[in-house]
């Protein structure tokens, strides 16, 4: 609970966040402009016309009570010096005309006389077109006219047909102002008003961001995280003594990288995130996440990678393996001793610092001491966001170049003593680990079967295909999510965790073991379906750097 609560409070704050830098943006929008520049009325003229006399109409009151019987008021003015007689009936307004009693009749040249009446600007009339309401004015959807004038705010006025009188002016400044007052106000439907659902909902999540931010504080506040003399986790105690222990997340307890052993006779409880990323065979032998647990003097831990050691690797080759990965083959001055679906953690140089990238190792060892990754370019997702750091350095690289590395850490490792079935399921640059686990079981002197299932967008997205569809112990089956009629594809589509569903359905769930790795919602998404489907926990293995 208290983890879906973090989740929650962090996406509704960036919610709250994006709305308070709008309303920032508007509100100084409305400073600079000013309640007359926000108006649209800056070439109105403002027209009191002259009260005409009774005998003045050739069409006298009475004759329009007479002819009006039930009307609860009736005015008379004037339109541009012709009289006109406005008449309420049940709340309904008529227009007459003051000299024959019909109908007010208002065409293409009173439209522009009234609009150039209420005008008071340096511009012409460049255009007058008929209209039925419009979208700027509000509560108007009358018949009438849009007078167009050509000046330096681009001016509009409207002029309603049935009664000969100006609606509204409006021009630049005002739609601007128009903009910034929906974008203040969350009014993006255009309604114009402070009072509705959306703006509710932004208040209720408000309430829930503050309750669940109390929540939270309340929480840390008994953990001692705000004491200056609290107690560190394992994961920041490993890391100050400088112990070879990864983390993608920053102690969130969301990668589940940062395993130890625990050795001491009382186990720690499991907390909720370690629920979710440990089985319960790892729980019961003892492993936690270093991140969760605070160093107490009872406990000693273990580390499931003492013998990692920092690595200068020299890159040797580098081929695009799809339009979007790239496979690069190092080796390393010193031996490197590792197990199939390991990963090296990469320094990457980075401005003024030093960043931490995790990539998987796509072969078994091998004598030749070659390091094969495979690395998804990350390209900028639009103008002004940077592309991925880690894997825009390492594409870069030329052969002779080095980097440096420490590992290998990971225990994505094949299960042992095990019959079943070999289920690997991944997509994208996921399939790095998974390939490598592929060839460590065929090295073996009874290799189990295996089914493959890899996703891809389209066919130029799949890599390594030859090389699985010619090993004799794999069924590879390549899915297309995205396959284009020009592929003249014949093979699996749709999502690949659908597909692998499928096939799974049709086996005995406790006969198999799962290997899984790939893109974020493809990995949730297909742990989701192996727990629906009721493959032991214990069964799972899956490569997930936090991502």
């Amino acid at each position: 609970m208290m983890r879906f609560m973090q989740w929650l409070h962090r996406w509704v704050s960036l919610i709250l966040i994006i709305q308070v830098v709008l309303w920032l943006i508007s509100a100084t929008v409305f400073s600079i402009m000013g309640h007359h520049g926000m108006s649209g009325h800056q070439y109105m003229r403002h027209i009191h016309p002259e009260m005409l006399a009774d005998e003045s109409p050739q069409w006298s009151i009475q004759q329009v009570r007479a002819t009006h019987p039930q009307a609860d008021t009736i005015l008379l003015t004037n339109v541009l010096g012709h009289p006109q007689y406005q008449v309420n009936v049940s709340g309904k307004w008529l227009y007459l005309d003051g000299h024959t009693g019909q109908p007010w009749q208002t065409d293409v040249n009173l439209a522009q006389a009234l609009a150039l009446a209420s005008y008071d600007g340096p511009g012409q009339i460049a255009e007058v077109e008929q209209v039925t309401g419009a979208a700027e004015v509000v509560d108007w959807s009358a018949a009438g006219y849009r007078v167009q004038f050509a000046d330096d705010l681009n001016t509009r006025v409207y002029v309603d047909a049935a009664s000969g009188q100006i609606v509204e002016h409006r021009n630049t400044p005002w739609t601007i102002a128009d903009w910034a007052f929906r974008l203040h106000f969350m009014d993006y439907s255009g309604e114009r008003s402070f009072n509705h659902l959306l703006i509710w909902s932004a208040g209720l999540f408000a309430l829930w961001f503050s309750l669940s931010g109390l929540m939270l504080l309340i929480r840390n506040i008994s953990q001692g995280d705000f004491n200056p003399r609290r107690k560190p986790t394992w994961l920041e105690q490993l890391q100050r003594e400088e112990k070879p222990i990864a983390s993608s997340c920053g102690g969130g307890g969301t990668c589940g990288l940062c395993k130890v052993t625990f050795t001491s006779s009382e186990l720690p409880t499991p907390t909720a995130a370690e629920k979710v990323m440990l089985s319960e065979a790892e729980l019961t032998a003892g492993l936690r996440l270093a991140c969760q647990h605070k160093v107490q003097a009872k406990d000693a831990v273990e580390l499931a990678n003492e013998n990692v050691a920092s690595h200068l690797l020299t890159l040797q080759n580098k081929r695009d393996l799809t339009p979007s990965i790239a496979e690069l083959t190092f080796t390393s001055a010193s031996r490197l001793d590792y197990q199939a679906g390991q990963f090296l953690q990469f320094k990457i140089p980075h401005e003024s610092t030093v960043l931490e990238r995790h990539y998987s190792l796509a072969t078994v060892p091998n004598a030749d001491n070659e390091l094969v990754f495979t690395v998804r370019h990350m390209p900028a997702p639009k103008s002004g966001v940077p592309a991925g750091v880690g894997s825009s350095f390492l594409c870069r690289l030329q052969p002779g170049e080095h980097v440096e590395a420490i590992g290998p850490f990971g225990d994505f490792l094949l299960t042992k003593a095990s019959s079943r079935q070999q289920v690997f399921i991944g997509g994208g640059a996921g399939i790095a680990p998974l390939r490598a686990l592929v060839q460590a079981e065929q090295q073996s002197k009874t290799p189990r079967p295996a089914m493959f299932f890899y996703g891809a967008r389209n066919s130029a997205e799949l890599c390594y295909t030859e090389e699985l569809e010619q090993n004799p112990h794999v069924t590879y089956v390549p899915v297309l999510s995205a396959a284009s009629e020009k592929e003249r594809w014949t093979g699996q589509t749709g999502f690949v965790h659908e597909v692998a569903e499928a096939w799974l359905r049709e086996q005995d769930a406790q006969q198999v073991d799962v290997y899984v790795c790939g893109p974020p919602l493809m990995l949730e998404a297909t742990m989701k379906m192996l727990a629906e489907l009721g493959v032991p926990r214990d069964h799972i293995k899956f490569d997930d750097f936090g991502i």
